[in-house]
């Protein structure tokens, strides 16, 4: 993996309109207004690195794109990135592929729990969890997280409340934490590990922002803390946050217990879902054999625009409160000084302020107040956005 001092251009605008680009090109249908500055949708407005896009054309140059199957070397590149990047060694049986990591969950809480079982999460929180466990007739079991000092943490007395319910079978966990952008530390992991093997809960474990962690932040990986855990924990990863290949719907489960990956690969074959997105294995592959020092730079960039945005809010968005986010490309911005309900906030960053963030009470009722906000972003962009917050601002002050 080669890290060299390629210098890499994040700050070209790369128009997007007109490519079916979910979050430019349904500004209108989402927001009401083809007026707003799309600042929401979970990816990047970078170009996907260059290894990557090219071998993407070579292989589209075979003009046979039919059924296909995996081989050694995409494993291969997953099992050397996780162990470089994050010091966790896994094993090629332990994998399986799958087309997204929200699929993935699904079919996880699928197979290793029962309907009315609750599935205990820490909102706010990824808006898809609570739908992978309302729609599949499971039960959703709040541990909300706790804000100290303008930082989240864990409830642990609280989680222990919700894990001592036998009722109560899976712990479905955010790490790095979206939205609120927390890396939790080594000693937060081992509690939460030690409380769910107390009471004998599995932990499905979501880390697709695991490589994108800013300073001195270490990601580490919840299965990686030993044996005992890894057995009782599922760990679903993609290439696709870390290198804008979305699109390309390839992710990566990661299930140590032959037991439990029996049982998720089962639901697979029940619902006759493909893991094998051709185009998808090819970009997953090159971006963990030639994308490391891309991704050394994009950091840099990403860490350059939290702390624009925090020096923004601070110094000219008075009474909005923000904290730099420790990990992914979102910010969780606190409007409750200005605004009453959701609704009033709703309506002021669409139609005063023209921006569209990702409205706080889709991560929960304690989402209520707040918008996420995506800086993965030219910084000119995401000055323009915030410029536009602040002009709206003055205007109902």
């Amino acid at each position: 993996m080669a890290n060299n001092k390629t210098v890499f251009d994040f700050d070209t605008i790369i128009p997007r309109q007109g490519t079916g680009s979910s979050k430019w090109d349904a500004v209108e249908k989402v927001f009401g207004s083809r007026d707003v500055l799309p600042l929401w949708v979970a990816d990047m407005d970078f170009a996907t690195p260059a290894a990557v896009t090219a071998r993407l054309v070579e292989r589209a140059q075979h003009p046979i794109y039919a059924y296909n199957t995996q081989e050694a070397p995409l494993y291969q590149s997953f099992i050397d990135w996780v162990k470089h990047r994050h010091h966790w060694e896994i094993e090629k049986d332990w994998i399986l592929l799958a087309p997204g990591v929200v699929p993935s969950i699904i079919l996880s809480i699928l197979a290793l729990s029962a309907p009315g079982d609750g599935v205990i999460i820490q909102p706010p929180v990824y808006p898809p969890f609570f739908a992978s466990i309302k729609d599949n007739d499971r039960r959703i079991v709040e541990n909300p997280l706790l804000v100290k000092d303008d930082h989240y943490e864990i409830d642990f007395a609280d989680l222990e409340q919700k894990l001592a319910d036998p009722h109560n079978k899976l712990l479905l966990f955010c790490s790095p934490h979206n939205p609120v952008g927390r890396v939790w530390r080594q000693e937060e992991l081992e509690k939460i590990y030690e409380l769910c093997q107390k009471y004998q809960v599995d932990i499905l474990a979501d880390e697709i922002h695991n490589d994108l962690v800013y300073g001195e932040q270490q990601h580490t990986v919840l299965a990686s803390l030993g044996t005992p855990v890894a057995k009782e924990t599922v760990t679903f990863m993609a290439a696709s946050k870390t290198f804008n290949i979305a699109g390309l719907n390839f992710s990566f489960i990661v299930v140590p217990c032959k037991r439990r990956r029996a049982r998720i690969s089962s639901w697979f074959g029940k619902l006759h879902i493909n893991r094998n997105n051709l185009f998808g294995a090819v970009a997953t592959e090159t971006a963990y054999r030639e994308g490391e020092a891309w991704l050394d730079s994009l950091l840099q960039y990403l860490e350059g625009n939290a702390d624009t945005l925090i020096e923004f809010v601070r110094n000219r968005l008075p009474g909005i409160k923000v904290v730099k986010p420790e990990g992914t490309f979102l910010a969780w911005l606190d409007f409750r000084a200005y605004f009453a309900n959701a609704k009033e906030l709703e309506n002021f960053l669409v139609h005063k302020a023209r921006v569209g963030l990702n409205p706080g009470r889709n991560f929960g009722s304690q989402g209520e107040g707040f918008a996420r906000l995506n800086f993965a972003t030219q910084r000119s962009v995401l000055l323009a956005g915030l410029t536009r917050i602040e002009k709206a601002l003055q205007e109902i002050k």
